[in-house]
């Protein structure tokens, strides 16, 4: 099929990849947030399915001649999008996670500002350790492999060939049970020191009843908490980095159990 002629057959097939393209590009962490205009994400998704439209379009099957099974076929590529950006944005949410666990133990349980991805409440903390990881997923190129992963899917997951199966969900849901594993490993040196923190200000407590524990132990735990959050970035900087290797590695392996094989 020669991708410059512009004719109906064509048309669909570009149809079929700025579904799956757009839909990974609404559900992605980043550009994906709601504070970037509508406009700009198609806009995006328009231009990068023109780009790749010519290298993944080699190959495609015969279309369905039935209007109804076309566009049933667009929704299962739109659903490929889905669980790549779903999937993508997880690695973001547990650090948000991660910080408002550490936040509360701090005391700034309160303390939100508000994100402008998402528009919430957010901790402080919470938006602090997701810049760190959006900072980070730049510097790696995260986005570039995303890109890459979703060319590749048209190998590992070809056209039409997305089935929704017990495997597929199980998986899909041990991923949102690893978010909050994720949370408590990054945020582990923090939540640790904190409770060891709460611990012998509750023995001293009990030792020293004429000390206000609340007067001297709300700054310390200020102290203590970022202080370990200055001396742990180094920890957290390589443990997500190992993380964002397993969340490509597990979206490959979703799209070939999407695909049936296992």
């Amino acid at each position: 099929m020669n991708w410059l002629d512009i004719n109906v057959l064509t048309f669909q097939y570009f149809l079929l990849v700025l579904s799956r393209l757009g839909s990974m590009i609404a559900f992605s962490p980043l550009i994906g947030s709601s504070s970037v205009p509508n406009t700009s994400k198609i806009g995006f998704a328009f231009l990068l399915s023109i780009i790749m439209f010519p290298i993944v379009s080699r190959g495609f099957p015969p279309l369905p001649g039935e209007m109804v099974m076309f566009w049933i076929l667009m929704a299962r590529e739109a659903l490929v999008g889905i669980m790549i950006g779903v999937i993508g944005n997880l690695m973001f949410t547990a650090m948000q996670v991660s910080g408002r666990i550490f936040g509360i133990q701090v005391g700034f349980g309160i303390v939100n500002v508000v994100d402008p991805m998402s528009e919430q409440q957010v901790s402080i903390l919470g938006q602090f350790e997701f810049i760190i990881a959006v900072l980070l997923f730049f510097v790696i190129n995260g986005h570039h492999v995303l890109i890459r992963i979703i060319a590749d899917s048209y190998l590992i997951l070809p056209l039409g060939s997305f089935t929704v199966s017990e495997p597929l969900g199980i998986e899909v849901t041990t991923w949102l049970t690893k978010m909050y594993v994720i949370a408590y490993k990054i945020g582990m040196p923090m939540i640790f020191t904190l409770l060891l923190v709460s611990v012998s200000l509750g023995v001293l407590a009990r030792t020293v009843p004429q000390m206000n524990i609340f007067i001297v132990g709300l700054p310390l735990k200020i102290f203590v908490g970022l202080f370990m959050m200055l001396v742990s970035i180094g920890y957290v900087l390589y443990l997500l980095r190992q993380y964002y290797d397993v969340m490509f590695r597990d979206i490959v392996m979703l799209m070939k159990m999407a695909a049936g094989g296992g």
